[in-house]
């Protein structure tokens, strides 16, 4: 793994698909935003990184990305060391577990994976031992599939009540992981109850009004989570290729 002082293992060809690829994307997320009536600005790019190199991340870092999401706590802190003097926003994107908590509030500001509050109790009471704050997201499950965590639209309501109390941390607003079908027609369903949930919630007042971000889309269907109100979307190998698994 490369230090900020040592030459890149990256070849030049490298370094720039991972550039023209954050280009085409960042253009892409830009042109989708306006086409649904918003500003370019609105929608921020998050890369997925996981199983990807510290190399490759801080190219897009130093390409001016500032935002990534890990799925896993043992990646964000094998991870942090090498990536600390770009100073990113390291947001965890996936599962975690209760015993994991400490790790993660040392290298991350956001969790967008809380989905019920056993956990999110968890993580306020260590905050309130080490005297520091945090966002997150909660996680819905509007796929209602099996095998993808979070709760279910119908009980997101009483657990964002219950969250309110925990004054350590700030809800930002409601992520969801999208039905892999082959059709918009299959996807955008769970895109579009995600923002009906949201409006819904912070209509009612069960939400702050200021808890207005949904993390959605990804790869595959970011332009279609947008043009449904995604305002931050979650890329990866459409911008650094096929994960790379040891």
């Amino acid at each position: 793994m490369s230090t900020p002082d040592s030459p890149s293992p990256l070849s030049t060809d490298d370094i720039a698909a991972i550039t023209g690829n954050l280009d085409e994307v960042a253009d892409r997320a830009r042109a989708a935003a306006e086409s649904s009536g918003r500003s370019g600005d609105d929608v921020r790019v998050l890369l997925a990184t996981k199983t990807q190199p510290a190399e490759k991340i801080r190219v897009a870092l130093e390409h001016g990305f500032t935002l990534i999401g890990e799925n896993k706590v043992q990646e964000i802190t094998g991870k942090a060391e090498a990536l600390a003097d770009l100073n990113p926003e390291t947001h965890l994107i996936g599962p975690l577990q209760k015993n994991k908590v400490n790790h993660t509030l040392r290298h991350a500001q956001c969790i967008q994976s809380v989905d019920n509050l056993p956990l999110a109790e968890k993580i306020n009471n260590r905050l309130d031992v080490l005297d520091e704050t945090i966002d997150f997201f909660i996680q819905v499950n509007t796929s209602r599939e099996d095998s993808k965590f979070g709760i279910a639209p119908e009980d997101a309501e009483e657990l964002i009540t219950a969250t309110r109390e925990l004054g350590r941390m700030r809800l930002r607003g409601l992520m969801t992981i999208g039905l892999p079908g082959s059709t918009p027609e299959e996807i955008r369903p769970s895109y579009s109850d995600l923002r009906e949930l949201s409006e819904r919630l912070r209509d009612s007042g069960a939400m702050p009004a200021e808890a207005a971000e949904l993390s959605m889309g990804m790869s595959g269907d970011f332009e279609l989570a947008i043009s449904e109100g995604a305002t931050m979307v979650r890329v990866g190998s459409s911008i650094f290729g096929a994960r790379e698994y040891s």
